[in-house]
């Protein structure tokens, strides 16, 4: 129901919305916001969206009681879940988690090729790029789909001093 509320809002202001969460912790309710942005989400980013979202809320507010409104960058190790994110994540490099082990290995890394099937006559599946071996999982028996992040390495002379 949020998710298609705020998809439009979050295009207004130039990103692209990939989740809507409701979270519980501490006894406290957060609503939390992942938008992506081809060139980085920034801090102003942020800002615009959740005055936008915030704006929306104001005027119609389908949670009960109070919560905190929470925007932010999908994150450098986020776990994939739509289909958008696989859309938008593609060519990174993932981990694949299954709930069962194939050959007595439950994870797998490569770059992201994307979802494929999935239309009735196919199963959904998860596609890898691991290297010497394309790898397809059936959708249902992943367990998770996470970013692995990778450091960038850093330019010549940009390191710290060694004494």
């Amino acid at each position: 129901m949020l998710y298609g509320r705020f998809a439009p809002l979050v295009k207004s202001e130039g990103a692209e919305l990939l989740d809507v969460e409701i979270a519980s912790e501490n006894r406290e309710t957060y609503l939390r916001v992942a938008i992506y942005h081809p060139e980085g989400v920034t801090l102003d980013l942020c800002a615009a969206v959740q005055k936008v979202l915030s704006d929306d809320l104001d005027q119609d507010d389908p949670m009960p009681g109070s919560y905190t409104l929470e925007v932010s960058s999908p994150g450098l190790e986020r776990t994939l879940k739509r289909p958008k994110e696989f859309e938008v994540f593609k060519g990174q490099l993932v981990k694949v988690t299954l709930f069962k082990a194939i050959d007595g290995k439950k994870s797998f890394e490569g770059k992201l090729l994307g979802l494929a099937g999935g239309d009735g006559d196919t199963p959904e599946q998860v596609v890898i790029d691991a290297g010497e071996t394309t790898l397809a999982f059936d959708r249902k028996t992943v367990g998770s789909v996470r970013l692995v992040y990778q450091p960038r390495a850093q330019e010549e002379g940009g390191g710290r001093n060694e004494r």
